[in-house]
């Protein structure tokens, strides 16, 4: 806890720095202040950080949203991930303190406008899946997946896939669970997607590749293979989605997330 209060001491003091040099970016600011870390890392770090100590004590989670907010406000144009990840943290912020309408609201508003967000289907899910309070909720996470699996053309469908899976196999419907990862699995060999990244972590040339396989492709598929392409990367090391404190780890060592690679 004394160390979040510490970590938004520089946070302000990061905010005075931008005010005063009439920076209006983290791009700006890492090319002026480079350091071992950038800010666009660091700032996701001060969130996670804020989020675990907002279990414990709830005035760290209004400062994760007044993080969250001035972060939105501020850097309009720093990129998809980064409004994307901000807008996932405020809204869960939102639901842990009770507030369920405030963060139904936004995720509304949000997907209204790009329905294509499947992260913003998931993290809205994950509300009602991973929240502490008496908010939990299976039925309801289920409902807002099939909504964001109906759009046609939704990004990062197998995720959603995968966490419909989850939902199926804890209210014990296995035979719909096992469907799901099905799914996910053939989206996953359908799909590689490889990089090349320097030695600061930047990525410098990104390589996807469709297997078609020897039966070929229905048409009716084109659309939603097209839409799990890779369209864009943020030009910091951060090029992965935020994963969940009880997710799998992405590593692939089938821990979850909090116990491996997130300790």
């Amino acid at each position: 806890m004394a160390v979040c209060r510490v970590w938004l001491d520089a946070w302000s003091d990061v905010l005075r720095i931008l005010d005063k040099a009439g920076m209006r970016s983290i791009q700006e600011f890492d090319d002026r202040f480079e350091g071992s870390q950038s800010l666009f890392n660091w700032i996701q770090d001060l969130e996670d950080k804020l989020w675990n100590a907002g279990l414990e004590d709830r005035q760290f989670l209004t400062a994760r949203i007044a993080l969250c907010e001035e972060g939105l406000r501020r850097f309009r144009s720093e990129g998809d991930l980064m409004t994307e990840n901000r807008r996932r943290a405020l809204a869960e912020s939102y639901y842990e303190l009770g507030e369920t309408d405030k963060a139904e609201a936004l995720y509304r508003g949000w997907l209204h406008l790009d329905p294509r967000w499947g992260w913003g289907w998931i993290g809205w899910s994950d509300c009602y899946r991973f929240t502490r309070t008496e908010q939990r909720d299976w039925s309801r996470c289920e409902q807002i997946l099939r909504e964001g699996l109906s759009i046609p053309d939704v990004r990062d469908r197998a995720d959603i896939a995968g966490r419909l899976a989850d939902a199926c196999e804890e209210q014990g419907r296995g035979e719909e669970a096992a469907e799901y990862r099905r799914q996910t699995k053939r989206i996953a060999e359908t799909i590689e997607v490889s990089q090349s990244v320097n030695s600061a972590g930047k990525v410098l040339r990104q390589k996807t590749q469709v297997n078609i396989g020897g039966a070929g492709l229905a048409l009716s598929e084109m659309s939603n293979i097209a839409a799990m392409l890779p369209g864009r990367s943020a030009y910091s090391s951060v090029t992965r989605q935020k994963v969940g404190r009880n997710e799998p780890c992405p590593c692939g060592s089938g821990k979850k997330f909090t116990r491996c690679c997130g300790a």
